[in-house]
């Protein structure tokens, strides 16, 4: 992949403990310390409340597949196709997008229980999705 990297994310004030995590192979998200709503997309702000002060909390990084695609066309060099994109309910409650890594011809579906993996190829480490067993 060394001629094709992958586009990686750019923190900013916000979002680099998220992304200092992934290294730590750590999904984390942000859970408001006044109504206690777990959020992703990372931001500074509830959106259920709108209160600024929020803590970090581990994800357990299990899930339940909300919904999936296959992707047959390639949009970018670094992501040859066929591959799967999962939404994913985490146990947390927020939804996150990531690949799915499973065996050709591997059973899934919507509801299916995955839990999370790590891409490390490149930093830094992105969440991708395995089928429990």
């Amino acid at each position: 992949m060394a001629g094709n990297p992958r586009p990686v994310p750019r923190p900013d004030r916000d979002t680099a403990p998220f992304w200092s995590a992934h290294n730590e192979y750590r999904l984390i998200f942000q859970k408001c310390a006044k109504c206690g709503h777990v959020r992703y997309v990372v931001g500074p702000l509830c959106p259920k409340c709108h209160r600024f002060d929020f803590e970090w909390i581990d994800s357990a990084g299990r899930g339940a597949i909300y919904s999936f695609t296959t992707v047959r066309h390639q949009t970018h060099p670094a992501f040859p196709p066929p591959y799967t994109v999962v939404l994913v309910e985490m146990d947390e409650g927020p939804r996150i997008v990531a690949q799915l890594r499973a065996p050709e011809g591997a059973g899934f579906s919507i509801g299916s229980r995955v839990r999370i993996a790590w891409d490390d190829a490149e930093s830094p480490a992105l969440p991708v999705f395995e089928l429990e067993d």
